[in-house]
């Protein structure tokens, strides 16, 4: 990976996951704080291509990006309380649908 793909790729990891914390201790809700994980990787992307990185390159590290977001945001869904059950592969399915709803609808 060159140096900028590397550098681009983990200070856009860093913003997903401060953004990721500001959504769990702030009480942010999900169709604000998706968008925003959406955006940070759009960013990433156009500045990439703004560099003169392939598309390709800049495609596969956007969609990087949202999977660690979409990662961190099941995870959180997934967990349960002490004594609660926990959750099922549809209660996955559910947390991987939502995130990708309420991105396609923050990209409009």
């Amino acid at each position: 990976m060159d140096e900028i793909h590397k550098t681009v790729t983990e200070f856009a990891i860093a913003m997903v996951e401060r953004q990721h914390s500001f959504f769990l201790n702030d009480s942010m809700d999900n169709s604000e704080h998706i968008p925003a994980i959406g955006r940070i990787a759009d960013t990433a992307y156009v500045y990439l291509k703004r560099k003169g990185v392939s598309l390709e390159v800049a495609e596969e590290i956007k969609k990087e990006l949202i999977s660690h977001g979409k990662s961190l945001f099941v995870e959180v869904w997934m967990k349960t309380e002490e004594g609660e059950e926990p959750f099922g592969e549809e209660d996955r399915e559910e947390a991987e649908e939502t995130f990708d709803e309420l991105l396609k609808e923050g990209n409009r």
